[in-house]
């Protein structure tokens, strides 16, 4: 549309055709541009017949001020904030730059920077994995190309080499995964980005498993970087201190939460593995009371007496 406008205030009276040839698109696109245009802009365009092409009545100019209001430009600047949490992420540079550009051709008036003295964005920052992986497995998944790995498991330490099938790149929280099916474990797993000591696409194609869907397989992980099947089902009693706040947030995607009469409440939900649950269970000290399973139960009191220990006399 830019370039039909320059060809409009420089009076060529252009017309389809030759918009379409110079664009190398169908006159059709060049029509529903100039309606756009006429319609929604409010360009004052009209056809000449004798010249067989297209003019402005009026003068007009076309600037992407006609494109947002004061609410659309701060939504834009917000966006290009929280961006900046990002730097490094896949595509963060060409996002970046292309806000760059929309927003230095707006008006002084609606970028101002007091915005951002009201609102400001932060997140926790994590080592980012090599740019290089994230060029290699987007191509892999496009493409279907089996990859090998490197692989260091997150609590042994344990380096193992893997092939696995790619079928996602997830950010969750600060840390990027890989959803993959791994060949070694015959089953979908998922690796952290960063604790991938080496990669390599290889020159082998691998099937789709029709049975297999990255959105659900995401949906039922609590703890992405935790092996397991998610059939653990765990109950864990809250106090009514915590009960309004654990409320307030979405744990897990199957979670359910029944609410006690003395304003405690009970979260159900079901989890891969315990070890990691543990952790978080603990942080929320004698407000927290896992009901079931025993086994859990059991991890927790063997931490406890642990922390107990290590402690000693100088607890009272």
């Amino acid at each position: 549309m830019q370039y039909i406008d320059e060809q409009l205030r420089e009076k060529k009276y252009p017309n389809c055709t030759r918009l379409a040839k110079y664009l190398d698109v169908t006159t059709k696109s060049i029509q529903r541009d100039i309606e756009f245009m006429r319609n929604t802009l409010g360009a004052p365009i009209e056809y000449n017949n004798k010249v067989k092409g297209y003019f402005y009545i009026d003068g007009w100019n076309f600037l992407p001020t006609m494109y947002f209001n004061e609410l659309e430009a701060k939504s834009l600047m917000a966006t290009r904030a929280v961006l900046a949490q990002y730097q490094g992420a896949p595509y963060y540079s060409e996002i970046s730059g292309a806000l760059d550009k929309v927003l230095h051709c707006l008006p002084e008036a609606l970028t101002e920077e007091h915005f951002l003295d009201v609102y400001s964005f932060a997140r926790t920052s994590a080592k980012l994995p090599s740019p290089e992986y994230f060029t290699k497995l987007e191509k892999a998944i496009k493409n279907h190309s089996k990859v090998r790995i490197s692989y260091e498991a997150l609590r042994t330490g344990e380096q193992t080499e893997r092939v696995v099938h790619p079928y996602r790149l997830h950010l969750f929280e600060d840390t990027w995964f890989l959803i993959a099916i791994c060949e070694l474990r015959k089953r979908p797993r998922a690796f952290i980005l960063r604790r991938i000591k080496s990669l390599e696409v290889l020159n082998e194609n691998y099937d789709m498993d029709p049975c297999f869907d990255s959105d659900k397989y995401l949906e039922t992980r609590m703890f992405l970087f935790i092996e397991g099947d998610g059939k653990n089902t765990v109950k864990i009693w809250f106090s009514s201190r915590l009960s309004e706040w654990i409320k307030e947030r979405k744990w897990h995607p199957n979670q359910e939460i029944i609410d006690n009469s003395d304003g405690s409440l009970i979260l159900s939900m079901h989890v891969d593995a315990f070890d990691v649950v543990v952790c978080w269970i603990m942080q929320f000290g004698v407000d927290a009371e896992v009901l079931e399973p025993a086994e859990l139960r059991k991890k927790i009191v063997r931490e406890c007496t642990a922390i107990s220990q290590r402690y000693g006399k100088t607890i009272v």
